[in-house]
């Protein structure tokens, strides 16, 4: 394969859809209207397993076991909050993303998932472990485009 480099998954997907190029990593919100619109084909999704939100779509996982690369956000504060603080923040955002807004997220094409701080330090870890290898074998360095 041949990187192509974007400036934007817009006008990424504007060359997909336009047969420009051929295929494109990117995250379900932004695929997934132009998949049900039959635009685009998935071939697979980078997670572990299937989502829910495209259940038909085969996680690479199934060929290549072991393989995950999940795009993922996380609200973080400033080192030294107050632990009640993080508490509390950690405890409105996860009412935040139940019910209606976890419906609303959905319907865009992203699956909301909530942890607690030291789960979210976890994922962090396991996330420095994984592609701390790759950029040690791929020689990557900073500024590297």
């Amino acid at each position: 394969m041949l990187h192509v480099p974007y400036k934007g998954q817009g006008p990424a997907v504007l060359d997909l859809t336009a047969g420009e190029i051929h295929l494109m990593f990117s995250g379900a919100g932004t695929m997934m209207p132009h998949i049900k619109a039959g635009k685009l084909r998935g071939i697979a999704q980078t997670t572990e397993k299937r989502s829910p939100l495209l259940p038909d779509l085969p996680a690479v996982a199934e060929f290549f076991p072991g393989y995950s690369a999940d795009f993922w956000t996380a609200v973080l504060a400033p080192k030294g909050t107050p632990r009640e603080i993080v508490a509390r923040l950690n405890q409105e955002i996860g009412d935040f993303l139940g019910g209606d807004m976890r419906a609303r997220l959905m319907a865009d094409g992203i699956q909301p998932a909530h942890t607690s701080p030291d789960g979210l330090a976890r994922i962090i870890e396991r996330e420095i472990a994984t592609w701390g290898k790759v950029v040690k074998a791929a020689n990557i360095k900073a500024g590297d485009s």
